[in-house]
């Protein structure tokens, strides 16, 4: 059986953008090794050069999917990267500052490439209910290792955060 953890996720103030993409490979140029994640940071850094994204082990960032769903086929989704004020939203729309209220979220690791992470999600949100657990937000995924460190794509890592009450 799946194992998680039940935790608490607190508040926190994020910068964060919407993406229409067919797969979480979409954010990074293999050939080149661009991370476009990467790239819309740099944005906001250097239109917010006050605001602080805090380093490994204290960052946190995130895509959602909505409520309940498992993301199929061509996913829109929205990109959230803590920091720690909120500076001004990107002129173009490219991003923009959010406070995220904190959550209770049944957390579940899943290791793999990220073509799987659906099926992680869809595992994650079974585990949730099986344990009578009612979804109360959008499912979260939060890589811990991915391209940027890892030359094998089994060795992936992501946490699937499922927000329940």
């Amino acid at each position: 059986m799946m194992e998680f953890e039940l935790r608490e996720i607190p508040e926190h103030i994020a910068y964060t953008a919407e993406y229409d993409v067919k797969s979480y490979n979409d954010f990074f140029d293999f050939e080149t090794g661009e991370n476009y994640l990467q790239n819309l940071e740099d944005l906001m850094h250097e239109e917010n050069p006050d605001v602080v994204v805090p380093e490994i082990p204290d960052d946190y960032n995130y895509f959602t999917h909505p409520k309940g769903e498992v993301p199929q086929g061509k996913m829109h989704m929205k990109y959230y990267d803590m920091v720690d004020r909120k500076g001004k939203d990107n002129k173009e729309g490219k991003y923009k500052f959010v406070t995220v209220p904190g959550v209770k979220a049944v957390v579940v690791p899943w290791q793999g490439a990220n073509s799987t992470i659906p099926q992680g999600i869809g595992e994650a949100l079974s585990l949730a209910k099986k344990n009578g657990f009612e979804i109360a937000g959008d499912t979260r995924v939060s890589a811990i290792h991915g391209p940027w460190d890892r030359d094998d794509e089994n060795e992936y890592l992501v946490e699937i955060q499922v927000p329940v009450k």
